[in-house]
């Protein structure tokens, strides 16, 4: 598989691409407006591609998906991110998989699992 990309239609593009930037850290590979507007996020080995919603009525919220990340410190990425406004759904944790973890809140119904590898499986 070369390539790997989640998709989805924000309700709020212009604050899904604030946040995806400055709560999350992510990069921007590019930005288009033809044909819609459209964002495309690095996220490790693939790629976050958030598209406005052009439609008169909202987009269902994300519901039953989540996204997870890993991190290199989950302590420190948890305080930068709760420092740039995150709500903070579950507290940094180590879970019995040799995993410390934490979960935030997204746009648009989202939950992000940012954790990082304590222990090697």
């Amino acid at each position: 598989m070369p390539e790997f990309r989640v998709l989805f239609t924000a309700n709020d593009y212009d604050a899904t691409v604030s946040w995806f930037t400055e709560v999350a850290g992510l990069e921007i590979l590019r930005s288009f407006e033809d044909g819609g507007r459209g964002t495309i996020f690095l996220a490790a080995d693939g790629q976050i591609e958030v598209f406005a919603n052009d439609d008169d009525g909202n987009v269902p919220a994300v519901s039953g998906a989540a996204l997870a990340w890993e991190v290199a410190d989950a302590d420190a990425e948890h305080q930068r991110v709760a420092a740039a406004g995150a709500e903070v759904l579950f507290p940094p944790t180590m879970q019995p998989w040799g995993h410390k973890n934490f979960r935030i809140a997204g746009p648009d119904g989202w939950q992000i699992t940012m954790f990082e590898i304590v222990v090697p499986q």
